[in-house]
């Protein structure tokens, strides 16, 4: 009894020691993570999860590593840690793998981890074989099916049915499990899968039934690996875990095959390994194999010193049916060493245990059922308190429904009292808008007389005086005067043309690269010819630049601009051009001209606005260059000061 205290004192102690040094260890690690920059941060603890994967506290930086991805919003960061986390509960708390599950689903769906999604939803099936509740597992494996096929992701599909087949292998349907998994390494080969993977299912194989066609297969993938000088599979299996996985099972095939000499072998290379690489495994698995050698050899002495330690372990561990088939064993070596009573007494015991460990499990069971039971009452006065609230419910919606229609009614009539008051506004804003068009039309039928009429006549007066002309410079000067007034009508009707498309949508664009500079010494070289000898007509330095765009749009705006510049400039200068900034291409035509008023700007742009009654054209020039501006994606803008000029400018995106 001392003793034993004793030792209870001394594991407490050593647990206290190892906490406080976690607790000192977590301590200095958030000190140093305050200084370091939020990036960093998550780089520092993404490292120490997993070089520590291995080890009991990876689930506190796991938890760390969510802790600040969450607060930096970095989904990457948190799918490793949310990863991490359902591993560590995956063997020890289910119902918290299928929390974080919920979770981690519209990360990994988010950031493309469909292998991590899918490996997840693996483990989740995996509990729900272990832990009894057979009825989800086939409704959780079309899921997952459902899943990766959606996602093209075949890996998916085969983790899929390997944890069917582990279903199929739970509740004792061994060949279809067997013929399910063959089905899916066939499938694996023939898709070129990774080793690791059909090292999965090859370790399922092998722990249902150890044969010498997946020896060979997991023998031929570490030979395969060996001369590609490939040591590690993935982060958790290295070429030394296979071997050591390959001789394990090849001691528990030639053991039931007897065949001794292969299995002493196979021993000795597990033995090998473990020294040579200081290998964690379970000693449990290794003892029961040299127990079930010594038995086979015959040495039954030394099996059963084995079986005293494994009793040790296996009771301390509460492994009682692994006991159970242990000190079956040592019956039946007493049995073989011709020592009866102790055969019986060990068959005794085994037997008594067993029942011990059946009865414990019907307790299990039963509790589990009163459970359900009591479960399932709370459910029934669930729904029973549901059908009074429906009930509720359904009257208050029929008295609500009463109201919701008299609401409705008298919605309605409002509703057609404010239409018919709409319909009236409508009208008479239809009413207005028909009398302004109509007064509009009619300004523009007579300014369009005014306007046609002059050219004509000056066209019709000075064609007749010019055959009667014997002058030849009278005659040039008549034939000029012609030439410029057949000018003026073609640009009236022109300009009646294009606003007659631009107002039926019919104006069509055809949109080439322009060499801005070239398009610019043209229309320098256009315009030179028509300005008076007072001004001069001034091309500012341009930077060489294409742009994508109509050709002769943008070169009939500039020219209405510049028209428009020439109109009203009687001495001074007219500059044009163009500059690059911000993301933008701006043209200006800048003049020392009359200006315009100040209470007209807002108005320049409008159809038929002239400045003053002795101005020629019919306003649509300005008007038509906003509209082609606005087709072709810009904007126009105009500043001016009466008396000093103004400029006005054609702003693109580039």
């Amino acid at each position: 009894m001392k003793n034993a205290l004793l030792i209870i004192c001394f594991i407490l102690t050593q647990v206290s020691v190892v906490s406080g040094v976690v607790a000192n260890d977590l301590d200095d690690l958030r000190q140093e993570l305050k200084n370091l920059p939020d990036s960093s941060k998550l780089i520092k603890l993404n490292e120490l999860l997993y070089q520590n994967n291995r080890n009991r506290v990876f689930k506190t930086y796991a938890d760390l590593l969510l802790e600040e991805a969450r607060r930096q919003k970095n989904d990457f960061y948190k799918g490793n840690a949310l990863l991490s986390i359902m591993r560590y509960y995956y063997s020890k708390n289910p119902d918290s793998l299928r929390f974080y599950l919920k979770q981690a689903e519209p990360i990994y769906l988010a950031t493309n981890r469909i292998e991590d999604l899918c490996r997840a939803k693996g483990w989740n099936i995996y509990t729900l074989i272990s832990g009894g509740t057979h009825d989800q597992v086939i409704g959780e494996v079309e899921s997952l099916k459902e899943l990766a096929t959606r996602l093209n992701y075949p890996e998916g599909v085969d983790m899929a049915n390997q944890a069917l087949a582990s279903f199929y292998f739970n509740i004792g349907l061994k060949d279809e499990g067997i013929r399910l998994c063959n089905e899916i390494l066939q499938g694996m080969e023939e898709r070129g899968a990774s080793r690791v993977r059909r090292f999965y299912l090859l370790r399922l194989l092998l722990n249902q039934k150890p044969e010498q066609e997946y020896l060979f297969k997991l023998d031929t993938c570490i030979k395969n690996c060996e001369e590609e000088g490939i040591t590690q599979l993935d982060a958790e299996h290295s070429l030394t875990y296979l071997k050591h996985a390959y001789h394990l099972y090849s001691v528990q095939y030639y053991i039931a095959c007897k065949d001794s000499s292969q299995a002493y072998f196979h021993l000795q290379k597990l033995g090998e390994l473990e020294k040579r690489y200081n290998m964690n495994t379970e000693r449990i698995m290794a003892q029961f194999l040299w127990m079930s050698y010594y038995n086979l050899v015959g040495e039954y002495d030394k099996a059963l010193v084995i079986i005293d330690q494994l009793k040790h372990i296996l009771l301390s561990n509460k492994r009682y049916n692994d006991w159970v088939t242990v000190e079956a064993i040592r019956a039946d070596i007493y049995y073989k060493m011709g020592r009866g009573m102790e055969s019986a007494k060990a068959y005794r015991d085994s037997k008594a245990v067993h029942d011990s460990v059946i009865q414990a499990q019907y307790y299990e069971d039963l509790a589990k059922l009163r459970t359900q039971r009591e479960v399932d009452k709370l459910e029934l006065q669930s729904r029973k308190l549901e059908l009074e609230a429906e009930k509720s419910r359904v009257r208050s919606w029929i008295f609500g429904s009463g109201a919701i229609i008299l609401l409705l009614l008298c919605g309605v009539l409002g509703f057609l009292a404010y239409s018919r008051h709409r319909y009236g506004a409508r009208l008479k804003i239809a009413k207005e808008k028909a009398e302004e068009a109509d007064h509009l039309k009619s300004a523009f039928l007579a300014n369009m007389n005014h306007e046609i009429r002059t050219p004509l006549n000056a066209i019709v007066g000075f064609s007749q005086v010019i055959a009667e002309e014997s002058d030849i410079e009278t005659r040039r000067e008549f034939a000029k005067i012609i030439q410029n007034n057949n000018e003026l009508l073609q640009r009236l009707i022109e300009d009646v043309l294009d606003i007659s498309k631009i107002e039926s949508n019919t104006l069509t664009f055809v949109l080439t690269d322009q060499d801005l500079q070239a398009l610019m010494k043209d229309l320098y070289s256009i315009m030179s010819l028509r300005i008076s000898e007072n001004v001069e007509l001034q091309l500012d330095d341009c930077p060489r630049f294409t742009l994508r765009t109509d050709r002769n749009r943008l070169t009939q705006v500039l020219a209405n601009l510049l028209t428009n510049a020439i109109k009203h400039t009687h001495e001074g200068y007219i500059r044009f051009g163009y500059k690059v900034a911000a993301g933008e291409i701006c043209f200006y035509v800048a003049d020392t001209g009359e200006g315009i008023p100040e209470d007209q700007l807002e108005h320049v742009f409008d159809r038929f606005v002239k400045l003053t009654e002795w101005t020629t054209g019919v306003g649509l020039g300005l008007a038509i260059s906003k509209a082609l501006v606005a087709k072709l994606g810009g904007r126009m803008e105009v500043c001016s000061k009466q008396g000093e000029g103004s400029t006005f400018s054609v702003i693109f995106p580039v």
